[in-house]
């Protein structure tokens, strides 16, 4: 009686109206990736530990198709229908419930099954138990399922306001491996099932998804995809136990992740622990933070960011940063993983069904996205660090290369490869960009496009010489627009160098040491004179110099180690470059008030120009002297060879001449007293050097602008009033 009664349960998903086309349409339309990323999920969570995704362009229909087969558990007929084709099954029975792998589950919401209709019209799915993991049944019987959805008839039967069930296309029910074969052979897709053919004749068993008549207009990209799960999934990197191949290509880290560079924030394999109490429990959270190398390929920011897993799986996915602000330029090279699988295990779902982001507003998260923003900011300035002492080479040679005729000075080399080095990383690896902004960067240092307008409007002017006047006029006008931002430029590069003279007169005044100020001089020998401009130290004379040679006269040698001549020369050798026309050498004695030059020093000198003139015997070069002391003595000046100065007058000249060029390029610049620059000729000259300015301003010339950024920089030091005359301050006034 019972065995009449007994029937076999029909293969039936069951659901509720529009499921279908709202968890699995909508949900995962277009997003292939994300399709496959929930079959894989599906492979993690059966055991599986090889896993074999196979992507064509042309499938029999003539459009892609994607096969996954795993090696896991595999489903019995009874699982098929309790289980799988019940959508939305919860599938754990607590938060830490483990695979009987000992894996935590990736699956929770059971509805990753309707993944594959938001790219596939029709999705078959073969099954046979796995008995080498399941270990239940000492002599088991392979049995094969095979199951056909169609995602038009299922829409068809969610068209009722009821609940509705579909019932697929049966292909085999437990049928044994001969007679599957069988079936097979008579597929026109037996080829898509080579991977599960290997499994089942192994004894393995598995799961075989075939999903095809797809909507996708080619064939996924396999590097793509093997970045993407690789990106997706932590456990497809970790686990040496779960093996992922996408078209028999193995996914690595070293394929799954962008050119990284370490910062010491943990690795991919050994990421760094914290247990951190949010909302009063502990929670352990890993990670590991690196930063995209500057050369990486094919970057994008939305590749960028922060992605949270949980159970292995994304659950906040990229970019993120946690709501950093301000910081775009840095946090778009950052890349890193935080893994914190009890946001999986909380009893109120945080992470959104598509798996893409996490509900920050939760008493469980806010936290946690607290901690986040905190810890992002300190990897950003560890990065910001790092990349401000990258070698400058590669950017230089790019200099080179853009303008080959730019004849910068290695200074100037260094100074702009440091400017570029902010700029060129932004531009990922567009080099043709790159390229154009190093051009720009080096003409604008250079004034060239200032330069190229100048001229041609000179040309202009000449050319209309015999033309009416108030064309004239206008093109004299423009000229002299055309002037500003190079005369503006060249006014802060004389603010910088007040600010240097500025420094002098301070070493003068309290430092009083001789050495300090020989350096300094040996580094801007202009500060003694603007006519010595294009003079450098030259190492050649000093070495000379301080060789030792036996005394003669005929060579006027010297000797410094003799009993009777001891000379110790501490002067500051000056040349041209090339050292080919003109010598110039420095004798810098103590500025200390009541040390007045000497005789000898005055006599040494010349003695010391005499050998430098017997050295260097070629008659195109000028040999000359300098001495600077506090006070001069009572000494006749008899050597033309020889300047004799006081520190006083060194100061007022190079002073005077400075200011007054400054004064003169403001002028025909006509700023306002916004102009940046102007804040910069402020910052870098100081206070003195705009009072400087209003002294030797005539009544009317820009007195705004002065008395403004006077006021900016705190009012004037005294209440000197504005000079009237612009025949500059004695040179006592100078140093004021």
């Amino acid at each position: 009686m019972m065995q009449e009664n007994f029937k076999v349960k029909p293969f039936k998903l069951e659901f509720s109206n529009r499921v279908i086309e709202h968890l699995g349409i909508k949900l995962y339309q277009n997003k292939p990736t994300n399709v496959v990323a929930e079959f894989l999920s599906n492979c993690w969570d059966a055991d599986a530990t090889v896993v074999h995704i196979d992507l064509t362009a042309h499938g029999v229909d003539g459009r892609p198709t994607i096969v996954i087969t795993d090696d896991g558990r595999g489903m019995t007929r009874d699982e098929l229908t309790d289980e799988f084709l019940v959508i939305g099954r919860n599938r754990r029975t607590s938060p830490t419930e483990q695979t009987p792998g000992g894996r935590l589950p990736m699956g929770r919401k059971g509805i990753g099954k309707l993944a594959g209709f938001g790219i596939a019209g029709t999705v078959d799915v073969v099954s046979t138990p796995n008995h080498a993991l399941r270990k239940d049944d000492p002599k088991p019987v392979q049995r094969f399922y095979w199951l056909r959805f169609s995602l038009k008839e299922l829409i068809a039967k969610s068209g009722s306001a009821l609940a509705g069930s579909y019932e697929p296309e049966v292909i085999a029910d437990g049928v044994d491996e001969a007679a599957f074969k069988q079936l097979l052979s008579k597929s026109e897709h037996e080829a898509a099932y080579k991977h599960f053919v290997t499994n089942a004749e192994a004894g393995k068993g598995g799961v075989c998804v075939f999903l095809r008549n797809t909507t996708l207009k080619k064939a996924m990209n396999v590097e793509t995809l093997l970045q993407s799960m690789g990106r997706r999934f932590t456990v497809s990197m970790l686990r040496p136990d779960f093996v992922v191949n996408i078209n028999d290509r193995l996914i690595t880290p070293e394929q799954a992740l962008p050119p990284l560079h370490d910062f010491g924030f943990g690795d991919w394999n050994a990421p760094i622990e914290e247990t951190l109490k949010f909302n009063g429990v502990d929670r352990l959270v890993k990670y590991w933070i690196k930063f995209v190398s500057l050369q990486g390929s094919d970057w994008s920011i939305e590749n960028a960011g922060i992605g949270v897993y949980a159970h292995g799986k994304i659950a906040q996915d990229r970019p993120f940063f946690f709501d950093i602000k301000g910081k775009e330029i840095l946090s778009r090279y950052l890349y890193g993983v935080i893994e914190a699988d009890w946001l999986d295990e909380l009893p109120n779902d945080v992470v959104s069904t598509d798996r893409r982001s996490i509900d920050w507003d939760t008493d469980d998260t806010i936290a946690f996205q607290q901690w986040g923003n905190s810890r992002i900011s300190h990897w950003l300035e560890e990065f910001r660090k790092w990349r401000g002492q990258q070698p400058k080479k590669e950017i230089i040679a790019r200099i080179r290369a853009v303008s080959p005729k730019s004849t910068l000075t290695g200074a100037e080399e260094e100074a702009l490869a440091e400017l570029l080095s902010e700029v060129l990383p932004n531009l990922a690896n567009d080099e043709e960009a790159k390229d154009r902004a190093t051009k720009s960067f080096t003409e604008a240092w250079t004034h060239a496009p200032t330069r190229l307008l100048t001229k041609s409007l000179w040309e202009k002017v000449f050319s209309s010489l015999d033309s009416d006047s108030t064309v004239f006029a206008a093109l004299v006008e423009n000229l002299r627009k055309s002037m500003v931002p190079e005369a503006m430029g060249l006014a802060v590069t004389m603010a910088q160098r007040i600010a240097a003279i500025t420094v002098m007169r301070r070493m003068i005044e309290q430092d009083k040491t001789e050495t300090h100020l020989q350096r300094l001089i040996e580094t801007f020998p202009w500060l003694l004179g603007p006519r010595w401009e294009r003079l450098t130290a030259n190492e050649s004379i000093k070495t000379l110099v301080m060789q030792k040679h036996k005394p003669d006269e005929g060579l006027g040698e010297w000797s410094i180690a003799g009993d009777k001549i001891k000379l110790k020369p501490d002067f500051v050798f000056l040349s041209d470059p090339g050292g080919q026309e003109e010598l110039i050498v420095f004798e810098l004695k103590g500025p200390e008030a009541g040390k007045t030059l000497q005789p000898v020093e005055y006599g040494q000198l010349g003695e010391y120009l005499k050998i430098i003139r017997a050295v260097y015997t070629s008659k195109n070069i000028t040999v000359k002297g300098l001495l600077v002391g506090h006070d001069k003595g009572g000494f006749e000046e008899h050597d033309t060879r020889i300047t004799v100065m006081t520190w006083s007058e060194v100061l007022a000249e190079a002073r005077n001449l400075h200011v007054e060029y400054l004064r003169a390029l403001l002028l025909a610049s006509d700023p306002t007293a916004t102009d940046a620059r102007l804040r910069q000729i402020a910052d870098f000259g100081g206070k003195e050097t705009m009072e400087l300015l209003a002294r030797l301003a005539p009544v009317g010339d820009f007195p705004n602008v002065i008395t403004d950024m006077l006021n900016l920089l705190g009012g004037p030091t005294d209440s000197t009033p504005a000079m009237a005359s612009t025949s500059g301050p004695k040179p006592d006034a100078a140093l004021s």
